[in-house]
């Protein structure tokens, strides 16, 4: 009992770091398999003493991080994207076959799935992240908001290499989670578990078959719309502390998805 809790504890924190991705932490623990297999036949009851543990790593994470967020902005949004760039490499880790086939088959292989990346980094970059931009199909922080990231971050998460966070940043929406949580904005909190919940039930089995068929593709759009949602995390100047943040995000990362 007290060993699950320990590991729910530990996906708990992975939920609310960028660039940490659940299904990593998952794979390290040395369940994963048996997790999703459980999922797809809707059997959480072995798994209630883990999700104590993760309510309790995220609660305890929260505080934490809305305390640093508050002290030390500068230091943290740096730390936050080291660790973002530091999950591209793991979120493209496809195993991709070294053989050339004939006829620039190798070539015409990978158009698409660079198109895909180009296009998810314009589009966070320059749409998502734009701070003058105007328009949205939600209102920003709102209660469809906070569903619709639920579900978005919920369904990446399971895939190794991609942080549910990091949606959730793509998203604009880190920032509200954290301070929802933070002041128990109860109703807000209470929209963001029924979209994760939704996500996991549904739209995480829809994503694992479309990864599955689809690996190259969708980890190349997954690492473009990272990459695209940096803009946010960038400070108006560099500093050396910035520099030394970002690298201990960064290597925190790596450690853990060395791996994989």
């Amino acid at each position: 009992m007290v060993l699950k809790l320990l590991k729910g504890a530990f996906i708990g924190i992975a939920l609310i770091l960028p660039g940490l991705s659940a299904g990593t932490v998952i794979l390290i623990l040395g369940f994963y398999r048996e997790f999703v297999d459980d999922l797809s036949t809707l059997r959480f009851k072995p798994y209630l003493p883990m999700l104590a543990g993760a309510a309790c790593g995220v609660i305890a994470g929260v505080s934490v991080i809305s305390y640093l967020l508050e002290q030390y902005n500068v230091a943290i949004m740096a730390f936050l994207l080291g660790m973002l760039l530091a999950s591209i490499p793991a979120v493209l880790n496809c195993r991709i076959s070294v053989k050339k086939p004939a006829n620039g088959g190798a070539l015409k292989k990978y158009i698409w799935p660079f198109l895909l990346g180009t296009a998810g980094f314009l589009t966070t970059w320059f749409i998502i992240c734009e701070p003058t931009r105007t328009f949205t199909v939600f209102p920003p922080g709102g209660h469809l908001h906070f569903f619709l990231g639920g579900a978005l971050a919920s369904a990446t998460m399971l895939l190794p290499g991609v942080s549910g966070s990091s949606i959730l940043i793509i998203m604009n929406l880190y920032d509200d989670v954290i301070f929802a949580i933070s002041s128990w904005q109860w109703l807000k909190l209470g929209f963001l578990a029924a979209g994760f919940a939704a996500g996991l039930l549904g739209l995480a089995r829809l994503l694992s078959a479309f990864y599955r068929r689809y690996q190259v593709s969708v980890s190349f759009l997954l690492a473009g719309l990272i990459l695209g949602s940096t803009r946010v995390l960038l400070p108006a100047h560099f500093s050396l502390t910035f520099l030394i943040s970002a690298l201990a995000g960064a290597l925190i990362v790596l450690y853990f998805t060395r791996k994989f």
